[in-house]
């Protein structure tokens, strides 16, 4: 693999270094004889090589190549062991799309090459906090997504493992009762949402002019173009499992996480308002410089971040009635129902639950998880 073979790059490094001294004995016979067109050819490939160099060493100092590997690789084996992956007719593994399509588990060099590609977003990110890989199979049904997510909480709940999100990974376990019969409720509108185009992803605005995509289309468009990765979404995430309540978010990297009343955001939120609406965080995450690039997760980004860190931790995220809060997916949008996508864990109904409230509603315990998107839409 280009990127991570350490031995290849000590070979370029290598024949840099010799270069370098054929440039300098060049170089010195320039001086003596005036004749300088092999020094200058010298100093040309000297330049293209360590551009070359530069491109394939890993960009990110908050987000440490060997960590970025090993998130991959815990990832790649969490779907594969849930049963998300699927050996596929090329005999790789892989998920099939709504469309009919196959779509192939991205190759760890393509995402280090999508990330080279995007790096000064990603560096200035990562430095931010965004340091948490997710890999989600955006082409997959939602509907089997969510599935997937009732099986796993009732595996760990059957095995003792269903445990309160923690505020520091120091404290005891906190076990957590379940509805065995509706471990998820999910609101009725969900249904082959994504199949038959009711749920649409990235909008602009929540309205019907929300200029956002059915998945379909999205698939559609990443075949056409060869863009991408298809059926699958690559994000950096800030690892927050708890979005943080009024006066509770932190200031990293001079990027104040976005509390659920809106401190770092009060611009954006209706006068006479305390509190913003769905409607009021996407237009900051769309307008406010230190939100830039940021984009609201949507529910297949919600499911897999919720899966992946119950299977590394055995803990479920958004605890609202402990120590997280609802989530708002500003990333998706049910345009003929006006609503937005919600996500929580509720202890008084012992379930994970995934509504749809309005894009103007205020809630002083909902607020939003911000990600990056390594692969573009």
């Amino acid at each position: 693999m280009e990127n991570i073979n350490c031995e290849q790059l000590k070979k370029e490094y290598k024949d840099i270094k010799s270069l370098k001294q054929e440039f300098d004995l060049a170089y010195q016979k320039a001086v003596e004889t005036g004749e300088l067109e092999k020094a200058r050819e010298l100093k040309n490939r000297i330049e293209l090589q360590m551009n070359s160099l530069r491109e394939k060493l890993w960009p990110f100092e908050n987000l440490p190549q060997k960590e970025f590997q090993e998130q991959y690789k815990s990832q790649k084996e969490i779907l594969e062991k849930i049963g998300i992956l699927e050996k596929l007719s090329s005999g790789e593994m892989g998920i099939k799309g709504i469309d009919g399509k196959e779509y192939v588990f991205p190759k760890i060099e393509r995402i280090f090459k999508m990330a080279r590609e995007n790096k000064e977003v990603l560096k200035t990110k990562a430095e931010q906090g965004f340091q948490k890989l997710l890999i989600v199979p955006f082409g997959m049904k939602l509907d089997d997504l969510i599935e997937k997510y009732k099986q796993i909480i009732l595996k760990h709940h059957k095995e003792g493992k269903l445990f309160a999100t923690k505020k520091d990974q120091g404290e005891p376990d906190q076990k957590l009762e379940l509805d065995e019969k509706e471990p998820v409720w999910v609101w009725d509108k969900y249904k082959n949402a994504d199949v038959n185009g009711e749920l649409i992803y990235q909008p602009k605005e929540f309205s019907k002019n929300h200029q956002g995509k059915p998945k379909q289309e999205i698939l559609k468009a990443a075949h056409s173009t060869g863009s991408g990765q298809g059926g699958w979404n690559i994000l950096l995430l800030e690892d927050l499992p708890n979005i943080p309540r009024e006066g509770k978010g932190e200031t990293i990297g001079e990027r104040p996480q976005i509390d659920t009343v809106g401190a770092s955001i009060k611009k954006y939120i209706k006068k006479g308002e305390s509190i913003p609406c769905p409607s009021e965080y996407l237009k900051a995450l769309q307008d406010e410089s230190i939100y830039q690039n940021e984009n609201g997760m949507t529910t297949e980004d919600q499911l897999i971040y919720a899966i992946t860190h119950l299977e590394q931790t055995n803990q479920v995220i958004d605890d609202y009635q402990g120590n997280g809060s609802i989530s708002y997916q500003l990333g998706a949008y049910f345009p003929a129902a006006g609503s937005v996508p919600s996500a929580c864990w509720g202890r008084v109904y012992r379930q994970a639950g995934l509504g749809g409230p309005g894009p103007g509603d205020r809630y002083g315990n909902y607020g939003v998880r911000g990600s990056v998107r390594v692969s573009k839409f």
